[in-house]
């Protein structure tokens, strides 16, 4: 099985406050960059042999921090972007009261997001990304995929047989790292949301 650490990005000055899903131009705030730097810090003792990123700037800068460390280059990949929110991205304290939103909050295996993409879909383009990630890479290598609370959260769910409805029961917080064995036909966890 192929190793990886799924890690989320460091903290932007919209994280819990905004729906950033795929817009760009958003880069990590002081703390983000504190703990991407930890991050770096984190996989120096180990053999990683190679470093894959979601293109939105906040991962890509989150995986710089490692890359640079280790003089590695980050490969950007578009199944690692977070979930497209289409119409919601951008939005904050207005989604208390929409009613996709609150469904997207109990029943998300139901939500489409208008000019987006559903979650089904996000999951789906997550899983045959990884799935494709593993046939290239040999047992026992170790693979740094760094991208987003949601679409992370979606990968997991999947390699813990978690039903889409309730894949939020998963937290991964900013700046944190999971590790797990994966392939196309199991996947193992090893360790999720550790913050170092």
């Amino acid at each position: 099985m192929t190793i990886l650490y799924f890690v989320r990005h460091g903290k932007t000055d919209h994280s819990g406050k905004r729906i950033t899903g795929t817009i760009p131009g958003v880069g990590l705030n002081p703390e983000g960059i504190r703990q991407a730097n930890r991050i770096a810090d984190y996989f120096a003792a180990i053999s990683l042999t190679a470093i894959y990123a979601s293109p939105l700037e906040r991962a890509m800068e989150t995986a710089g921090a490692a890359g640079k460390a280790r003089a590695m280059s980050i490969q950007p990949v578009n199944f690692l972007k977070e979930i497209n929110f289409g119409a919601y991205q951008g939005k904050g304290e207005d989604l208390a009261q929409d009613p996709l939103w609150n469904k997207f909050l109990t029943n998300p295996a139901t939500v489409c997001f208008p000019g987006g993409e559903s979650v089904i879909e996000a999951q789906s383009r997550i899983v045959m990304g990884l799935n494709e990630l593993s046939r290239n890479h040999t047992k026992q290598e170790e693979i740094l995929c760094v991208a987003h609370c949601e679409i992370l959260r979606l990968a997991i769910a999947s390699a813990l047989m978690i039903p889409l409805d309730e894949y939020m029961r998963v937290t991964l917080d900013t700046g944190s790292i999971s590790k797990l064995d994966w392939t196309v036909d199991k996947q193992k966890v090893y360790f999720l949301n550790h913050v170092p």
